[in-house]
């Protein structure tokens, strides 16, 4: 599991305020969970895709982009604006799916 960085608090704080107990329940790092507060079926299917179906090398490209080159308004930048690139690799490894055997 990743380490809580002191600067991630109050943004993971808030976004597992919002997420609810279903999502607090399942066994990730807190900075999965915040991810998870959007990237859930049951959440914003229609808008935000489920991240277990994406390998970890498309979440952790996407993170790096939202990092490096944000978006106006986006949320992802606000969250990955503060993530190396070994926190956004590990956190993209618990979140993504499972590699082909």
């Amino acid at each position: 599991m990743l380490p809580l960085r002191p600067d991630l608090a109050a943004l993971l704080t808030a976004s597992l305020l919002a997420a609810g107990n279903a999502v607090a329940a399942q066994a990730l790092s807190p900075l999965a969970l915040s991810c998870q507060g959007c990237h859930q079926p049951a959440v914003n299917a229609g808008t935000m895709p489920a991240l277990n179906r994406y390998p970890a090398e498309k979440i952790a490209a996407s993170l790096k982009a939202a990092r490096d080159e944000p978006q106006p308004g986006s949320i992802m930048a606000r969250f990955a604006q503060y993530l190396t690139d070994a926190e956004i690799a590990a956190l993209a490894a618990e979140l993504g799916a499972p590699a082909p055997p």
